[in-house]
């Protein structure tokens, strides 16, 4: 079977497999900040059609070229008013893990329907662009949602963590140049792959290992 699956994934181009992936990605983790903050009384992401699945309402070309080719990119982020939470340091920092614990949602679902085509070699076969769409998209959700749980601004890791370990976390989320700092070390750790390092152990981990993909 794993003989089948590698030459499955050789045999597709690779942008036909990771723009609908990355689409789907970039979308569902926006949407999940957008729908946490709705929930908790903020109507921004309605008011500037954020809560939308649709992919275009919050891509960034930029972002998106930079994920497609190195991997590491961003969408246009989700406006928020942190002022308007009845519990503003718990609302901060669930509307913070809301983009990643929804990327994890999704690739739970996907891993689930891919385990249901690998039962059985046939259908793995009949439906390869299924099949691999499926798997990069459970390797892509599992990405996002672990880089961005980073405490490096501006990353969303960043914010739940001010909101959680500081009293006033407004001092940092609405400082511009944290989050200029923030992603010059962000940028700087990446550059020298430290971050690079640690998210594939961390990540070849959990999809080697745990999910055995």
């Amino acid at each position: 079977m794993q003989g089948l699956l590698s030459y499955i994934r050789s045999e597709l181009p690779i942008w036909i497999v990771q723009v609908p992936v990355i689409l789907v990605v970039i979308t569902i983790h926006e949407y999940g900040h957008a729908w946490m903050a709705w929930k908790l009384g903020d109507n921004t992401p309605v008011a500037t059609g954020r809560l939308s699945l649709n992919p275009f309402r919050h891509l960034d070309p930029l972002g998106t070229l930079a994920l497609l080719i190195f991997h590491v990119g961003w969408a246009q982020p989700v406006l928020i008013d942190f002022s308007v939470f009845k519990h503003p340091r718990r609302d901060t920092a669930l509307v913070s893990l809301a983009g990643p614990a929804a990327n994890f949602a999704s690739g739970l679902v996907a891993y689930l329907l891919l385990l249901l085509l690998r039962a059985s070699a046939t259908a793995v076969t009949q439906l390869t662009y299924v099949y691999t769409v499926l798997r990069t998209l459970v390797e892509f959700s599992v990405a996002l949602g672990i880089f961005n749980l980073l405490p490096i601004p501006p990353l969303d890791g960043s914010k739940a963590f001010f909101a959680v370990f500081f009293k006033r976390p407004e001092r940092f989320l609405y400082d511009r140049a944290v989050d200029i700092y923030g992603t010059i070390i962000l940028l700087a750790l990446l550059w020298f792959n430290i971050i690079g390092g640690i998210l594939n152990t961390v990540l070849g981990f959990i999809l080697n290992t745990v999910l055995r993909l």
